[in-house]
């Protein structure tokens, strides 16, 4: 289990920020017990939902895996 001291809250902090950036108002970060390898959670809030974009062990992994989602989802839209 991840304890709140676990975090660096500056980069929590910075997270939230280059979240708010890439998706508005709506972006936000998470940090989930049930992925041991990959905690850091960023994506969207909204309607009370979370809605994952990325996760990683680091928050810099978690927004290069949503980077990486977003290059795979147009790959495949552009497929069809």
């Amino acid at each position: 289990m991840l304890h709140a001291e676990d975090l660096d809250h500056r980069a929590a902090d910075a997270a939230i920020a280059e979240a708010r950036r890439r998706w508005g108002p709506a972006g936000a970060v998470s940090v989930a017990d049930n992925f041991p390898r990959a905690r850091r959670l960023v994506g969207e809030l909204r309607g009370g939902r979370f809605w994952i974009r990325g996760r990683g062990a680091t928050w810099e992994a978690a927004f290069a895996d949503a980077d990486a989602r977003t290059v795979r989802a147009s790959r495949r839209k552009a497929a069809h």
